[in-house]
């Protein structure tokens, strides 16, 4: 093709649009829906021209033009203007293009984003850099990118849970949960080498009101510590009964924790159930072999003041009695027989005072040859007739105080001790009531 006539199809020769004159370039310009202005560069940046569409676009009315000629910046947030000036300073200086989002006001006063792109042109009548600027609402853009990424960072979010969650599954041989406040609904994942499979339940805060699966005794514990997870955030161990397949009730350990959402919305309580019955039993085992005395099996001195002063303070109705005993001439028995023989007598003490008064009362050894007895839902003959069978194959002397439930164990125990030396000072081998 020849040089003419490449010329003649050359149609984006922009020199073409001088034979329609100046006329429709200002017709292009107010008619495009992108905001155009050209802006002059100094000491200060000063608009020399913006059509119609950018002032629609930054929310300023002709008729405020002149605030807007004597400062640009007036119609984006405070926030962001500093970071603009920065930007302008930077590339102008070295008549770079620039490229920068930021925020403003629109028309209707609320906040949106815009973008900016402006290239340098020549000015022809002072030194100043001129800039022929482009802006255009990327409001709706960049709330579908933010609405996005936030999803996208969710979405990470219940993936990297979901993987805690399947570690979780495999490492721990137990009973996982979840629970979901707002659907109410209950889900475990039982994993054990023979059972993988899961349980769902509907409307488990009706379910848990009567069903069987925690003990009576522990049921509200156990709400307590469920719903208080779902209503703030919280982790935490319980320790309860709860019903196995096959029937009876075993100890089991659940640790839980509230989810959050990035709002603080407690979206669900997971956790893990751990079978942890034989341990509790062992710990039972040790705590009440450490509250008892080796020899007697009764209480040592320190549990069973500890037991009587919890008994008093729970205020129960009825007659109570408390008994200080100490056997007489104890002291002879093992001087004569030998320790071995005196250790059988104290055995013999603390069998025949837990098989009269054993159901019903709370029993120690005192230390050495004494023992104390407070007996529970025995009258004043009961205790007399008790303590005089005891006298048939025992010599003791014994004080023997009334108390109710609130006295003060220490008065109790002063007036039964010194009613008990009394006795050993008078006659020995008798029961004294103090009145």
């Amino acid at each position: 093709m020849k040089s003419e006539e490449k010329e003649l199809y050359d149609i984006s020769d922009y020199r073409r649009l001088t034979c329609v004159g100046e006329d429709i370039i200002k017709v292009v310009l107010e008619n495009i829906a992108l905001g155009v202005g050209l802006f002059e560069i100094g000491e200060k940046v000063r608009p020399v021209y913006l059509n119609q569409a950018y002032y629609d676009c930054v929310g300023i009315k002709k008729g405020q033009s002149k605030d807007f000629y004597h400062d640009i910046f007036l119609s984006i947030i405070p926030e962001d203007v500093e970071m603009l000036k920065t930007c302008i300073k930077e590339h102008a200086s070295k008549k770079e293009e620039i490229k920068c989002t930021f925020r403003g006001y629109g028309t209707d006063g609320n906040i949106n984003w815009f973008e900016l792109n402006a290239v340098s042109i020549e000015n022809n009548e002072n030194e100043n850099v001129l800039y022929l600027t482009f802006i255009n609402n990327i409001t709706e853009k960049k709330n579908y990118e933010d609405s996005l990424n936030e999803l996208k960072t969710i979405n990470a979010k219940l993936m990297v849970q979901k993987e805690r969650y399947k570690i979780l599954e495999a490492i721990a041989q137990g009973l996982l949960f979840e629970y979901n406040p707002e659907s109410d609904k209950m889900v475990f994942s039982f994993n054990f080498p023979d059972n993988k499979k899961t349980k769902e339940i509907n409307n488990y805060s009706e379910y848990i009101k009567t069903s069987p699966l925690v003990h009576s005794s522990h049921i509200q514990k156990f709400k307590d510590a469920l719903w208080g997870a779902c209503e703030k955030e919280t982790e935490g161990n319980i320790e309860y009964l709860s019903l196995v397949s096959g029937g009876g009730y075993r100890w089991h350990n659940t640790h839980y924790k509230s989810v959050v959402d990035d709002d603080g919305k407690i979206i669900s309580v997971m956790g893990f159930i751990k079978d942890i019955h034989e341990q509790v039993l062992e710990k039972k085992n040790l705590n009440a072999r450490a509250e008892r005395d080796g020899l007697t099996d009764l209480y040592r001195k320190e549990t069973v003041f500890e037991k009587i002063e919890e008994f008093l303070k729970e205020k129960i109705e009825g007659q109570f009695f408390f008994i200080m005993i100490d056997l007489d001439d104890f002291k002879n028995v093992n001087d004569k027989y030998g320790h071995q023989y005196g250790d059988i007598v104290l055995k013999k003490v603390a069998k025949d005072l837990i098989g009269l008064f054993g159901e019903n009362g709370i029993l120690g050894r005192f230390g050495g040859d004494e023992f104390v007895v407070l007996t529970r839902e025995m009258s004043k003959e009961d205790v007399e007739n008790n303590l005089n069978k005891l006298k048939e194959t025992n010599n003791f002397s014994a004080g023997v105080v009334q108390c109710h439930p609130g006295d003060s164990f220490k008065d109790i125990f002063d007036r039964a001790d010194h009613g008990m030396y009394s006795v050993k000072a008078k006659s020995k081998n008798a029961i004294l009531f103090c009145e």
